[in-house]
């Protein structure tokens, strides 16, 4: 849907009064830009290693295009399963309120949050793969670790986001307890990545 559109059409649907796409898709395509970015810097300095050092940095390589493609399904699957949270509030609303009207909204807001947290996992494991690649990077084109860390970074922060607010609208209760404290722990595990 968004993945294979242009850049321009994503900026221009991205900016229009539709809430589709909103946050949580461009946090996904944000952290495919910059596991893309890091994956350019791996595969120029593949080029001028040894034998041995290629095998290592190559492992690299295959994970960071694992992580890079899940992140660009992220991009699609966010404005559905937001479409997905805003059919079941309708039809909460629709039905007076009715407890499987409440239980359909509270999967909906589970749904969307496992979603951002899976993203801001995959965001976590990109970064630390970084430093393998900065291991091999060598001259100016280093510098492009640094812009993927930025992109990393912002994408992270946007995940993190939207995963809280859905926990936000959710009930009390053990879920929501759960949740919260699982984005704690992922953030905390991001704050500890060192680079550089």
């Amino acid at each position: 849907m968004y993945i294979n559109s242009s850049i321009k059409n994503y900026l221009n649907e991205l900016s229009s009064d539709k809430p589709i796409p909103g946050g949580g898709g461009t946090s996904a395509l944000v952290a495919a830009f910059g596991i893309a970015l890091a994956l350019m810097v791996a595969r120029i300095s593949l080029r001028r290693l040894d034998k041995r050092a290629q095998k290592k940095l190559s492992q690299t390589i295959k994970l960071l295009e694992r992580l890079r493609r899940e992140a660009e399904e992220t991009v699609d699957l966010d404005p559905e399963v937001y479409a997905d949270v805003m059919k079941s509030y309708k039809q909460l609303k629709a039905s007076g309120h009715s407890s499987k009207g409440k239980t359909n909204v509270e999967r909906a807001l589970a749904n969307s949050f496992r979603l951002q947290a899976d993203l801001a996992l995959l965001i976590l494991m990109a970064k630390e793969l970084l430093s393998s690649v900065d291991s091999f990077a060598k001259g100016s084109i280093r510098n492009d670790l640094f812009v993927s860390i930025g992109l990393l970074d912002g994408a992270f922060r946007g995940a993190i986001a939207t995963a809280r607010i859905n926990v936000v609208y959710m009930n009390k209760g053990a879920q929501k307890r759960h949740f919260e404290r699982a984005l704690a722990n992922v953030e905390q595990k991001y704050r500890k990545i060192k680079f550089g």
